[in-house]
């Protein structure tokens, strides 16, 4: 399980405590959280992360750090639409090819419902151009769905969590 430039939060927790309704607080180790690609336990429960406890490795060579750093920054900001707001990455990439890739091969890139737009830059992140409402967003996450499911018989799974109603 790898995040962002090869590296995962996951791996530094220790222990979480979480708030569960009804029970109180709860302490869970690591190995009780069931992590997976983008996903651990935590999610679905209903509870509310209190507390983390993380062990961090320390850096040899901070000016190493530094750059890769820099590195790390500069490259987010030349492939991700930095520029508008969003809710960042809108779905977890299914095991054949990215879902940017996908959306991107579907020829979505720029479509758009109301103020809602996939971007240009990385199709895989779905913009606010300005007054957006969920309802778009949301219509927008369906249209990419069932477009990548027609041509690719994938079906796109979003990361983003979505509240309230949208019929």
């Amino acid at each position: 399980m790898r995040g962002a430039q090869g590296g995962c939060s996951a791996d530094c927790v220790v222990e979480v405590e979480v708030f569960v309704p009804g029970v109180g607080l709860k302490k869970l180790g690591a190995e009780e959280l069931n992590y997976g690609y983008r996903s651990s336990q935590l999610q679905g429960q209903g509870g509310i992360v209190t507390q983390v406890v993380l062990q961090l490795q320390p850096g040899q060579d901070r000016e190493r750090i530094r750059e890769q750093t820099r590195q790390n920054f500069h490259h987010r900001h030349q492939t991700q639409p930095y520029h508008l707001p969003s809710c960042g990455s809108v779905f977890r990439n299914p095991l054949e090819h990215p879902a940017g890739w996908l959306i991107d091969r579907s020829g979505l890139k720029g479509f758009r419902i109301g103020q809602a737009q996939v971007s240009e830059l990385h199709a895989n992140f779905i913009l606010n151009l300005g007054g957006a409402q969920a309802r778009e967003i949301y219509m927008l996450i369906q249209a990419i769905r069932e477009q990548v499911a027609e041509k690719w018989s994938v079906l796109l799974e979003p990361e983003v969590k979505m509240l309230g109603e949208f019929s």
